[in-house]
């Protein structure tokens, strides 16, 4: 056990002597439980990121979320979801508390990403009926807890119920979490601890593909400044750093062709927070070519001609705020301003320490900030406002000093020449250029896309691949119906 992890038990164990003597049920009313579900995640990843950051915090070098199916061989869903973490573990006294909404022996601690206590079991309810909370230090024995919310809100709704938190008792881990641990570590599991959430009955994602492919693009960002200190797989897939500033060379998409960012200086300012804590807030800039996120780089980055960074400079469109290194939130208006789609080529982020918690609004989850008018101020004085305009002149005069696109030659050159069944109860005027319906055509397809659920994205992107595989075949193909291309009977 080294030096750091030894004085991190020895704190676990001082918090819980001292609270030895109070009470260990967990007051959980009908309506508690079920309003506790209702936390407020946006979705399944900040709820999972919870448990990543106290991964983290427990100094883990590598976090791994599993998934798990039923026995019927299905992998379609995911009916076990776990977070493996080689950190420095609990005591089994520990993990008891560690099972409590705010138990924890590193409260109101500013050095790490945990601060209040609730993000373990906070997640965990979110998005599933029962967790089991598995914990060993090195040199010790496996222990566990399990909690089942069904037996919480089962009988007479409303009445005043004691959920007493069993004792730990030693344990084996689940069997389909043996695989990701021989991965992970082939010479042996030493500490760390192991959160394994069953009966899920909240998942935003129907399919497995779904979850992970969200988690992993997700907390690239968010994990983007500390992924190089401990690794994080979600389904066997590591997640990649990604830069939503794009200025990191190491990060993904940074290379992904010859278009790069361009940062401005960095501004550092020091800020007395609560009880007389000093923090640092660092204002991060950049902006991106016109042609930055387009593949086709004549073109706009519209709809198929949109590259794959262009997702990311979407979802992160306005002002980042990253909480000592990590991601928490990202907000689009400012007091004096309101960032609207061409901002998208400006890049800003603003890292706080968690000592001025109070003055960004921190919430409980860590999923969101809420900045005060005296930090507003704070930050306009600090040239905020400036650099919004000056990163907008520079798009704007980039844009401005982009070569004219060459006209595409098209077989028709008017509306009435489309068929029937195209234009058939559309109003298109007879002065707008096919060429030109056609892209509208597209902006509006892809903006309907962008906003619409998963399912309903997933077809759209598929109708735009139909069409562009069907505009690259054979004349003698594309004259066919999509059926008939299709059809493979």
């Amino acid at each position: 056990m080294t030096q750091l992890h030894a004085e991190v038990i020895a704190a676990q164990r001082q918090y819980t002597l001292r609270a030895r003597d109070q009470n260990l049920g967990l007051i959980a009313p009908e309506a508690f439980v079920r309003g506790i579900r209702h936390m407020g995640y946006r979705s399944n990843v900040e709820a999972i990121a919870e448990l990543v950051d106290n991964s983290i915090q427990a100094y883990a070098e590598t976090v791994d979320i599993v998934f798990g199916y039923d026995a019927d061989g299905s992998a379609r869903k995911p009916t076990h979801l776990a977070v493996i973490d080689n950190g420095h573990g609990m005591d089994p006294d520990m993990i008891r508390f560690a099972m409590m909404w705010g138990g924890t022996h590193r409260e109101n601690d500013r050095g790490g990403l945990g601060r209040f206590g609730y993000g373990l079991p906070c997640a965990t309810v979110s998005m599933g009926r029962c967790f089991t909370i598995y914990s060993k230090t090195s040199g010790g024995h496996l222990h566990a807890v399990t909690f089942e919310l069904d037996t919480v809100i089962d009988g007479n709704a409303g009445a005043e119920r004691e959920a007493a938190i069993p004792t730990p008792e030693l344990a084996e881990l689940p069997h389909f979490l043996h695989d990701a641990m021989r991965r992970s570590y082939p010479g042996g599991w030493q500490s760390g601890t192991v959160i394994v959430i069953e009966k899920l009955d909240r998942l935003d994602w129907s399919t497995a593909a779904g979850l992970r492919r969200n988690l992993v693009r997700q907390f690239g960002v968010a994990y983007h400044k500390l992924l190089w200190a401990t690794r994080v797989q979600v389904d066997g897939e590591q997640v990649r750093p990604i830069d939503p500033l794009f200025l990191n060379p190491d990060a993904d998409l940074h290379n992904l062709d010859e278009d790069r960012a361009i940062a401005l200086d960095p501004v550092t300012v020091r800020i007395e927070g609560d009880e007389r804590r000093v923090g640092d807030v660092v204002l991060r800039y950049a902006w991106l070519p016109p042609s930055f996120a387009a593949i086709d780089k004549t073109r706009d980055a519209i709809g198929i001609n949109a590259n794959d960074r262009f997702p990311i400079m979407k979802q992160y469109h306005g002002i980042i705020f990253s909480r000592n290194g990590r991601l928490v939130d990202v907000q689009s208006r400012t007091p004096w301003t309101i960032f609207i789609n061409n901002d998208r080529y400006i890049r800003i982020e603003i890292e706080f320490s968690a000592v001025l918690d109070e003055a960004f609004g921190v919430t409980t989850s860590k999923q969101q900030v809420s900045v005060s008018p005296e930090m507003w101020d704070r930050l306009r004085g600090a040239g905020l406002h400036k650099a919004i305009e000056h990163l907008r002149a520079k798009v704007k005069s980039a844009k401005a000093g982009r070569p004219a696109r060459e006209p595409r030659t098209v077989s028709v050159s008017a509306p009435s020449a489309l068929p029937a069944r195209v234009t058939r109860g559309l109003a298109v005027p007879r002065d707008v250029a096919v060429s030109d319906a056609l892209r509208m055509l597209l902006d509006e397809i892809e903006s309907r896309a962008s906003n619409a659920k998963l399912a309903v994205r997933t077809e759209y992107r598929e109708l735009l691949r139909g069409w562009s595989e069907r505009m690259a075949a054979t004349p003698r193909d594309r004259g066919k119906s999509y059926r008939e291309q299709t059809n493979t009977d």
